[in-house]
């Protein structure tokens, strides 16, 4: 029979703990070498103090790096301060001629003509980096920056500041962006998702200032830009080519059906005219409804391209003004029975 086990009694069981000995794990001839070695190791051999090695300066150019390690290694460093002229390279480079701006170019057939040395020009590929060829020329006098385009910058600033002293406490900070283009941004807004709709926008203006000028004769027919740039100069402002679209595209009057003028419950049309940017805002309309037809992928090139065929003379939205045009034409004699209708009612009543 298996003892019984007592669950409510507790026994004491001796607990004794080792003693710790100390141990020798390495021998003797080892640990003495390791001593050695240590000792050897905490020596140092003095440095020159102005001594710098090429990892002192993180944002070193590559021949001051150089200059660095041929100083340390004893040899002639390069001169950094004065590079080699593009125009030495050029010549010697028939190939790299043709590529070459157009500066350089007029540079190359000046000094061959005249017999004067190459390089008398600041193209260089010198080393040395332009904050410290511009300490050397810009300096302050009170707040007053000389040796730039705007001295009257003030102090800290490199352009100059706007004229805000015409403005009102209504205007908050509407006036830093352009009219036409944030209204134009806004009705590309979707979902409103700001943000996109400034990319998009941003695409745009991309995609006009690399496209080439718009080809057709506009001052010769009824679909003539409103400029205020010439016709070539309209790549070089992207801002001003969208805002001549938008304005030349958009149409004077909207037509409105004025009922029970007519009896029987027939409406009457009649031509209203629009303020500036009612009629910018129909245009856009215009333009985005155009080019939801298009087979461009993304929103901004669509519209981008339907932009340039309005500046070509090509675009669904000339028809549109057109209609609308003959319609308040037709219709303009609608305005004085309209009136004396009106007239009619006060005296009524």
């Amino acid at each position: 029979m298996p003892p019984r086990l007592s669950l409510f009694t507790a026994r004491s069981v001796p607990f004794r703990t080792k003693p710790s000995i100390p141990q020798n794990r390495f021998a003797p001839s080892l640990v003495s070498q390791r001593k050695a070695s240590d000792d050897a190791s905490t020596k140092t051999t003095p440095v020159d103090p102005n001594l710098k090695s090429p990892e002192m300066e993180s944002n070193m150019h590559v021949s001051e790096e150089q200059a660095a390690m041929d100083e340390t290694m004893g040899n002639t460093p390069p001169d950094i301060e004065q590079g080699t002229p593009v125009q030495e390279i050029l010549q010697r480079d028939k190939g790299a001629q043709e590529k070459a701006p157009e500066v350089i170019k007029q540079d190359l057939k000046n000094n061959h003509s005249t017999g004067t040395p190459s390089g008398t020009r600041s193209f260089s590929t010198s080393a040395r980096r332009p904050a410290e060829v511009a300490s050397e020329m810009i300096r302050f006098e009170d707040t007053r920056v000389m040796g730039l385009e705007y001295p009257d910058a003030g102090f800290g600033h490199k352009f100059a500041l706007p004229d805000i002293s015409s403005w009102q406490k209504s205007d908050n900070m509407k006036k830093r962006y352009d009219p036409v283009l944030q209204q134009v941004t806004r009705s590309l807004m979707r979902h409103g998702k700001l943000s996109k709709a400034q990319t998009n926008m941003a695409i745009i203006l991309n995609t006009l200032r690399t496209a080439p000028v718009p080809a057709g004769d506009a001052t010769a027919s009824d679909r003539a830009l409103l400029l205020d740039v010439p016709r070539d100069a309209l790549p070089l402002e992207p801002v001003k080519y969208l805002t001549a679209v938008v304005d030349s595209v958009a149409p004077l009057v909207k037509i409105r059906q004025q009922k029970g003028v007519l009896g029987g419950g027939q409406s009457m049309p009649i031509p209203v005219p629009l303020s500036v940017r009612q009629r910018r805002r129909t245009a856009i309309q215009w333009i985005l409804m155009a080019a939801e037809n298009r087979r461009e992928l993304a929103l901004a090139d669509r519209v981008a391209k339907e932009i340039i065929n309005v500046a070509e003379g090509r675009s669904g939205a000339w028809e549109r003004r057109q209609r609308v045009h003959k319609m308040a034409i037709s219709a303009r004699a609608n305005i004085k029975a309209v009136s004396s209708v009106r007239v009619k009612s006060i005296r009524g009543k």
